[in-house]
């Protein structure tokens, strides 16, 4: 089996950056907390949960003297709970989703209402969420924001995208939303947040999936920008989403002379180097 990596794939910058400082502060503090996952993959979870580093849902849950904000980032109002209770917070906000977050302050602050092109249930949309106040909205496509293609909605309108949504999707909705409610807006602004880092491994794992017979997109099941990848690969060629080399079926693999590895921003490189190994000894 020919084994070919992605250009660009696994740990981007911004999840490297928020590891390496959980990791750091472990050291320093002992066991501590995380105001939910650093990131989405289990393996990269269990690798910090051997260091003493436990995940907790809600601020209730919160034990430890310090708290670990995710590479996700929190609302205003989740900072202030923290700050409140005295707790040593460890922030390692993505700079991409930080960026983002000042955007969406600085439009609230304009009179903009902010519509954000993403999951609502994600842990960076609530954020985001939180930073617009009263201001924002979030949907996946325009017939889930009804109150906006109606008559007398706001004047002024800005759009922006979760950070790892797909260039082409998001592109598309800010399109179709511009068209359905032009008329009777006196401002209309699309600000592209998207990650550089995302965009770019999005091209670089199409461009592989011209090249070979089958796709393997590496990390978390949760991970929305590795679901944004498994679903550029299987636009082009056969592509299976695993989170471990358990996973592989080598029925997949029956026929096959190529096969292309791409991976999640938030997957370990031990990970992406085990399956790589045992593609090649096959």
């Amino acid at each position: 089996m020919q084994v070919e990596k992605a250009r660009e794939l696994g740990l981007c910058f911004g999840v490297r950056r928020a590891v390496d400082m959980v990791r750091d502060a472990a050291l320093r503090h002992g066991n501590l907390q995380t105001l939910g996952p650093i990131a989405h993959n289990k393996v990269l979870l269990q690798e910090l949960a051997a260091l003493g580093v436990e995940t907790v849902d809600s601020v209730e849950q919160l034990r430890s003297p310090a708290v670990v904000i995710s590479a996700h980032g929190v609302s205003p109002s989740v900072s202030r709970q923290l700050l409140a209770r005295g707790l040593t917070v460890v922030d390692t906000t993505c700079p991409n989703v930080a960026r983002a977050q000042h955007i969406v302050a600085r439009l609230a602050d304009e009179g903009f209402t902010i519509v954000i092109f993403g999951d609502s249930t994600h842990t960076e949309v609530r954020g985001l969420l939180g930073w617009a106040g009263e201001k924002g909205m979030s949907a996946l496509g325009v017939p889930g924001l009804p109150e906006l293609t109606r008559p007398g909605h706001r004047r002024k309108l800005a759009v922006i995208s979760q950070t790892t949504q797909r260039l082409e999707e998001f592109t598309e909705f800010a399109r179709e939303l511009c068209s359905a409610v032009m008329e009777g807006t006196d401002e209309l602004r699309v600000v592209n947040t998207l990650c550089d880092a995302t965009v770019r491994r999005q091209a670089a794992a199409a461009e592989l999936a011209r090249r070979v017979d089958i796709m393997l997109v590496i990390g978390g099941r949760h991970s929305a920008n590795t679901r944004r990848l498994a679903e550029t690969c299987a636009a082009v060629v056969e592509t299976h989403h695993v989170e471990t080399a358990e996973e592989m079926d080598e029925g997949w693999f029956a026929g096959k002379q190529r096969a292309g590895l791409t991976a999640g921003a938030s997957t370990p490189d031990s990970i992406v180097e085990e399956i790589a190994s045992r593609l090649a000894r096959r």
